[in-house]
């Protein structure tokens, strides 16, 4: 027995000793269902994919995804579908065990969300948006809209043509707290008084959360009281939405909303943050500053208007610094192009550095041969991209330029063929800004995709020098041959691990060297969504959970294994865990019957296996050969 323990003992300190720590894929996850969004192409608004990913101080991951039917499923595991298009959430532990989904949605495809977020106190945050189209006349098999298993959206207790009377039905918008430990709806706060049919249009997708817990949004309102009263918008208003900056202060669990929301000087329907999610918030707490970037084309290449106090927006991307005190513009940027007839370019995301008031900006911007301070700032940017040319910014709090990033070049030189992501994402991870998105034949510094010619994008991530920019980590998914995959959302975990998120169209971890097995998808010409972490060291929760071992003895046997690991004790055993020497989860499982686990996929060397009784976890190390 103290063999036992003083392998376990090793085991567990093992990963913090390792001076030098590589990252590698630790597992990944498919889901999704058989059907997607309808038409040929991708429907960036609609179709499945990652669309947000948040992780809790002990390491639980969450994530938001829209699901459509046909044996809808996450890792193999059936979730609950209602009709369409709806939208999941689900929770993965630190090894990417599935611990809970929720299925929120009814009948049609207008239910909306793009942002989650915890207070790592129990709660899950969302905001929903969505079209409630179930009268008191709908058939029986038209599902009402679901915000929780037995928790449903009123049906319009009016017959169509509705005309213009109040009905609580007719609401849109709506903040949602689940519970983290098993996705439980806590409450539903609807933001809306009863609209009529006219006036049942909101805008709620632009939204962030404070060190506090505190959630602070721009919320467009139509005509009428709303927000408990404290929001009035006057018959016939003049645009389509009035804009508020509302901040939730979070007491004991609930959100309770200020009582002087602050009308911004904000004109045009400028997020639809619904449609696509492509509008951020981003608030600076010693400053008291917020930050609005996003882009303004819709689907079909259309531009919403946007005026912000004076300035009025004539390009796509644009970037707007307001005071909180009363929500004057302090100043702000826009992507100019030299020439009108493409003058659409991208920001996809923005965050505040961790230690000080910097920010980071990533996109992508139509590149005619010029550099980038051509287009928004002053500091040189080479670029040999034609087309749409990826790139990520530092910036000062005030919008000066810091550095750029960009890629360098296309392996082949085909720069016809450039085409960089439907979404680019970042993340700050200790001195690392990480950026994700969707790449092919894309070569960033001595970093290459390695990519036939003629494929399409696999995902791809790229970790930066937060301080000046350099490479310094390059890491991509291999896919199935012309197909699209891409990464879509990313998070980093209280180890320093990422958290990644997208979707795939085919099969991904094709590459062997992976370590990863090769997830499929059931669909063609669609996407399903897959999760995956990248890792350089194994789950914290393992030095900090484990029970005490019994005073019982645990052999493992042969060992040297070939093929079956044999595990010989008194006690019952739950579950097993094989892992490396520098801390990556190889294979786990739940025992069955005998206590043997299947060593004969796994590679040579030595590896440490961990087994999890019903009162006592230990481990032992084992040398494959």
């Amino acid at each position: 027995m103290k063999k036992i323990v003083y392998f376990f003992t090793i085991f567990i300190f093992l990963p913090a000793l390792l001076p030098a720590q590589t990252y590698n894929w630790q597992w990944a996850k498919p889901g999704g269902g058989y059907v997607g969004s309808y038409g040929s192409g991708i429907n960036m608004g609609k179709d499945e994919m990652i669309r947000d990913i948040v992780v809790d101080n002990n390491n639980n991951s969450y994530y938001l995804t829209s699901l459509y039917p046909n044996n809808p499923q996450v890792g193999g595991v059936p979730v609950t579908h209602y009709h369409d298009k709806d939208l999941l959430l689900y929770s993965l532990d630190c090894n990417g065990n599935l611990r809970w989904t929720k299925t929120i949605g009814g009948y049609q495809d207008y239910e909306q969300a793009w942002k989650i977020s915890v207070d790592n106190n129990g709660g899950l945050y969302m905001m929903f948006y969505v079209i409630n189209r179930v009268n008191i006349n709908a058939p029986p098999h038209f599902p009402q809209v679901h915000l929780d298993d037995n928790v449903v959206l009123p049906k319009i207790q009016l017959s169509y043509p509705y005309g213009n009377t109040p009905d609580e039905g007719f609401r849109s918008a709506f903040l949602l707290k689940y519970s983290t430990s098993n996705g439980a709806l806590e409450w539903s706060k609807p933001l809306q008084g009863i609209p009529t049919s006219d006036t049942l249009y909101a805008d709620n997708q632009v939204w962030t959360m404070d060190s506090n817990h505190n959630i602070h949004a721009i919320l467009g309102f139509q005509e009428g009281t709303h927000l408990d009263g404290l929001i009035t918008v006057p018959p016939n208003y003049a645009d389509v939405f009035k804009y508020y900056l509302v901040k939730f202060e979070y007491q004991n669990g609930t959100m309770v909303p200020q009582q002087n929301p602050i009308p911004l000087p904000m004109t045009g329907n400028i997020t639809t943050g619904w449609r696509a999610g492509e509008v951020k918030l981003l608030y600076n707490e010693t400053l008291s500053i917020y930050y609005l970037a996003g882009t303004r084309m819709t689907p079909g290449f259309n531009y919403n208007p946007l005026t912000y106090g004076t300035t009025t927006f004539q390009n796509d991307a644009f970037l707007i610094a307001f005071s909180e005190t009363n929500g004057q513009l302090l100043w702000s940027k826009e992507f100019s192009s030299p020439t009108t007839a493409d003058p659409f370019h991208k920001i996809y995301d923005i965050k505040k550095d961790n230690l000080s008031n910097d920010l980071y900006i990533t996109g992508w911007y139509l590149n005619y041969g010029n550099n980038l301070n051509t287009y928004f700032g002053t500091t040189p940017m080479t670029a040999n991209l034609h087309l749409q040319n990826p790139y990520v910014m530092k910036l000062t709090q005030d919008g000066t330029i810091l550095w750029t990033k960009s890629a360098t070049s296309l392996d082949h030189g085909f720069t016809w063929l450039s085409y960089t992501g439907e979404k680019i994402k970042i993340a700050q991870n200790g001195n690392e800004i990480a950026m994700v998105k969707g790449a092919f034949l894309e070569k960033w510094d001595n970093h290459s995709m390695n990519m036939p010619l003629n494929d399409q994008n696999s995902p791809l991530l790229i970790r930066l020098n937060k301080d000046n920019g350099n490479i310094v980590g390059f890491h991509k998914i291999s896919s199935g041959y012309g197909y699209q995959d891409e990464f879509t959302a990313i998070a980093v975990d209280n180890d320093g691990n990422y958290l990644l998120g997208g979707f795939f169209q085919h099969e991904l971890f094709t590459d062997p060297n992976d370590g990863i097995p090769t997830i499929t998808s059931p669909i063609v010409d669609k996407t399903n969504f897959f999760v995956t972490k990248l890792a350089k060291s194994a789950c914290s929760q393992m030095n900090t959970t484990e029970t005490p071992v019994k005073q019982t003895d645990v052999v493992f046997y042969p060992n040297p294994v070939s093929d079956v690991l044999h595990i010989k004790t008194k006690e019952k055993l739950v579950s097993y865990e094989v892992i490396t020497a520098d801390g990556r989860l190889m294979k786990q499982g739940i025992f069955s019957g005998n206590f043997t686990i299947d060593m004969s996929g796994v590679a040579t060397g030595v590896y440490y296996v961990k087994v999890q009784g019903e009162n006592f976890a230990t481990a032992g190390k084992v040398v494959k050969k």
